[in-house]
């Protein structure tokens, strides 16, 4: 029943540690390439859902050594992080998690679509327009930062590593006149969307969903026939309207803090 269980969400884990992996080549992030069982990312931003620590199939082999692996990586900067747990991964973990003084925060819903059907009238590509140089790499940092409803200006790492995403093959970032924004990231063998947020001024005008069809459109275009992505509560109602799946929920842990290994 567990290999079962993990073959269901296997494009979405592939697709989010090869995303994971991606980013831990981006100058000045922090990154232990997978050690046994754990793939680590600490952006440098001090908001838990930039820093990610992943738990592979494999953790069951020793889940407590891998967590105490992974707290020690995120106390050297103190940052906060999330571990998505995937359902299978590992028998037991969740409690491991919390007597290591992680809490629940929740849960991401997994969803995939397929690229080929459009579900509202879509007004075309060229209003999703591809992000290209730093002007316009800020200009989405800022919109992403502030439609995920984070205060104040988006911390200076956090556009570094959108620039940084910009020139990579495997990444696209679009925008809809920087009053929305998303990205598309192929790799781990599938197409992934991540970031899909709106300005709070530019919201209820249906923004998000012109973002999601301008990804998809790309997606089809680049050979990709599904996508896959992990939703909040908030957003899956809208992902749902547009096509998407639910494949299950994925549980979300956070340690806030000064953390100590």
């Amino acid at each position: 029943m567990r290999g079962k269980t993990m073959n269901r969400y296997r494009g979405f884990y592939d697709n989010l540690a090869s995303f994971i992996g991606a980013l831990g080549g981006i100058p000045g992030t922090r990154y232990s390439v997978r050690e046994p069982g754990v793939a680590l990312y600490d952006s440098g931003v001090p908001d838990a859902y930039e820093n990610y620590a992943l738990l592979a199939p494999d953790a069951a082999n020793g889940p407590v050594d891998t967590i105490r692996r992974g707290l020690a990586f995120f106390a050297m900067s103190g940052n906060a992080h999330i571990w998505p747990v995937f359902p299978g991964v590992a028998d037991g973990l969740c409690g491991i998690l919390e007597d290591c003084g992680l809490a629940r925060d929740g849960d991401f819903h997994a969803m995939i679509a397929e690229t080929s059907r459009v579900y509202f009238n879509y007004p075309g590509s060229d209003i999703v327009e591809t992000v290209h140089g730093d002007d316009e790499v800020r200009q989405w940092a800022d919109c992403a930062w502030r439609g995920f409803d984070s205060e104040g200006e988006p911390p200076e790492p956090f556009v570094s590593n959108a620039r940084c995403m910009a020139r990579k093959d495997d990444f696209t970032l679009v925008h809809v006149g920087s009053k929305a924004v998303g990205m598309l990231y192929a790799g781990g063998a599938g197409c992934g969307i991540y970031y899909v947020a709106t300005r709070p001024e530019y919201r209820g005008q249906g923004l998000a969903r012109v973002i999601i069809e301008g990804l998809k459109t790309r997606a089809r275009t680049g050979g990709f026939g599904r996508v896959v992505l992990l939703a909040t509560s908030n957003g899956r109602k809208s992902y749902l309207k547009q096509g998407f799946e639910d494949v299950g929920k994925v549980r979300i842990y956070r340690m806030d803090g000064n953390l100590e290994a």
